[in-house]
């Protein structure tokens, strides 16, 4: 999979699909304007300015979402970030605030403003900063994994 075909192909659209429904059950707002058309609406969250990332709902979660903001964010091209682990995205020493993270999403489904440390594909190390973190759910009401919106990025 190539960058130019990932916003066109169909797992990613549908996945995409579950990122935009679950943050409009959420939050009550869309993330992006939408079109009516899954594909459309595809692409337009994978030109968010924002970074968008997401993981599956395995026990030790894959990530299966990046639009090219988090990519950069990440130090990669979006499919390179396909099938990373989700830990790995974050150093050891954030374990407790990020099981804090997951423990709050389990009770509201959703945190917003949160902040924590990451680790790029590169090893760089990097802050994000007022993110909102989703439960997901499928169309069929299914944990679906999480996705973050991330608001800004900055330097450790």
């Amino acid at each position: 999979m190539t960058a130019a075909s990932v916003p066109n192909d169909p797992c990613w659209i549908e996945r995409a699909t579950v990122i935009l429904d679950s943050h409009r059950r959420l939050l009550g707002r869309d993330l992006v304007e939408r079109s009516g058309d899954p594909a459309d609406d595809a692409r337009r969250l994978f030109a968010l300015p924002q970074g968008v990332l997401a993981h599956d709902a395995a026990a030790k979660p894959l990530l299966d979402w990046a639009n090219r903001a988090a990519a950069a964010a990440f130090d990669a091209a979006p499919e390179e970030l396909l099938g990373r682990p989700s830990a790995d995205t974050a150093p050891t020493d954030a374990t407790a605030g990020r099981r804090q993270l997951f423990d709050t999403l389990a009770r509201l489904g959703f945190v917003t403003g949160y902040s924590g440390t990451r680790i790029s594909a590169t090893g760089r190390r990097f802050v994000i900063d007022d993110v909102t973190v989703l439960a997901l759910e499928d169309a069929a009401g299914n944990p679906a994994g999480h996705a973050a919106v991330i608001g800004k990025t900055r330097p450790e």
